[in-house]
């Protein structure tokens, strides 16, 4: 696979990945730990839609400093076919595993209450990774790009730069803590 391409899908998913979360309330604290797994990735070319990772991903860590190279070990080896896309549509899976605090005291434990989400601490020092699975899964969601991505020879049209804020993406939902949409900024360049 030719440099061009890995850049582009790496900073593709990262960005679409994001998208396709939806908070089930507004988060108001930040997270340490952010992971999420990738079970579909999809671009459509005008005509149909174009499978470019469909079973499960690893996964990423999207509080990580190096999140977006993590995203293109999502799709190692794949490649993405010559054409014009104008969008695309990503479906993560809907268990996350997250650490951190909802800005009011409240810390995520390792134990996971009845309504599914982290049990909550006061204390700090007793903050902990848990995995919860989003009530009602995560459904697919479809983003129009603002610029046409053109793939010619392998070759992306444009590199899109993306970075990650997940200092608003813990919340606390009926006394337990789950994962919220983290904020994010693109940038896409012309090559």
């Amino acid at each position: 696979m030719r440099q061009g391409t890995k850049l582009f899908l790496s900073n593709m998913i990262s960005v679409f990945l994001i998208f396709a979360m939806t908070p089930l309330t507004w988060a108001n604290g930040p997270a340490n730990v952010y992971k999420v797994t990738l079970t579909k990735f999809e671009l459509y070319n005008g005509t149909s839609w174009v499978t470019i990772l469909d079973g499960s991903s690893t996964t990423i860590d999207i509080a990580s400093a190096s999140a977006g190279q993590a995203a293109g070990s999502f799709i190692s080896g794949t490649t993405v076919p010559d054409g014009t896309y104008t969008q695309s549509r990503v479906t993560p899976s809907a268990s996350f595993t997250i650490k951190g605090n909802d800005g009011a005291g409240n810390f995520t434990t390792a134990t996971i209450g009845p309504g599914g989400g982290c049990t909550p601490t006061t204390t700090a020092s007793l903050e902990a990774q848990c995995t919860v699975s989003v009530p009602g899964g995560v459904t697919a969601d479809t983003t129009t790009f603002t610029t046409p991505i053109k793939m010619t020879n392998g070759v992306a049209s444009h590199k899109v730069r993306v970075s990650f804020d997940v200092s608003t993406s813990i919340q606390t939902v009926s006394g337990e803590m789950f994962p919220a949409a983290p904020l994010v900024t693109v940038t896409v360049i012309a090559l």
